[in-house]
């Protein structure tokens, strides 16, 4: 989180969009990012919808902070619900205004991290689906889409079609996405994550970057 955070002081310009994914890690940053964030009036926008994942880290920054969190869940019941949701102006505004950030940060979930897995613990998906993921080739996730280790999205799932929030097509578009995870069991999701494209930049620790390099070798 610290690095995250010094990485995207770096990056970030006086008054910019930062689109962010939720999970620890991103949150974290978010922590270590409030004195910028208020002092350079970063206006900030949440990737993906749920609230309650995002709120350890927005809930640390200034009241002032221009913040703007997709009113809905994270996962709905069906691809239906999700449609009806995503055609509402409120839903809709975020989603847009997320796609149009310059930078966004997300965290990169693995399936070896079985129960630690933020998806899992947060209640959006069962220990079942994740065995169902990891049999179907998934090795982790960006923004609860399934990646399987070309950094392809898993075909077939249901739960790509009852995200609320950006797709994985869409935050390609941006120009700067940093990845930030770490711990040795996310390195083939962090490769995937690097294979497929889906980020250009990566905030993780030495060991980590070890056993990812070790992969692509």
């Amino acid at each position: 989180g610290i690095g995250a955070a010094q990485s995207l002081m770096g990056v970030l310009e006086p008054g910019q969009l930062l689109a962010v994914g939720f999970g620890e890690t991103t949150m974290s940053s978010l922590q270590h990012l409030s004195g910028f964030i208020s002092s350079q009036q970063i206006r900030l926008v949440t990737l993906s919808g749920g609230v309650g994942p995002y709120m350890t880290g927005i809930g640390q920054l200034d009241a002032a902070c221009s913040v703007s969190m997709i009113p809905a869940p994270l996962r709905v019941s069906s691809a239906e619900v999700a449609g009806i949701l995503k055609r509402e102006t409120s839903v809709r505004d975020v989603i847009l205004a997320a796609t149009a950030a310059d930078v966004a940060v997300v965290g990169i979930g693995s399936v070896n991290q079985r129960r630690d897995a933020t998806i899992l613990r947060s209640g959006y998906i069962s220990e079942g689906e994740q065995l169902m993921y990891a049999r179907k080739g998934a090795v982790g996730d960006i923004l609860g889409y399934f990646l399987n280790a070309e950094g392809e999205c898993v075909e077939g799932l249901e739960i790509h079609k009852e995200l609320l929030g950006v797709t994985l097509d869409e935050l390609a578009q941006l120009p700067t996405i940093v990845g930030v995870a770490g711990g040795e069991e996310k390195a083939d999701a962090i490769y995937a994550a690097l294979k497929g494209r889906r980020i250009n930049g990566l905030v993780t620790e030495e060991t980590t970057a070890r056993a990812v390099l070790a992969l692509a070798e």
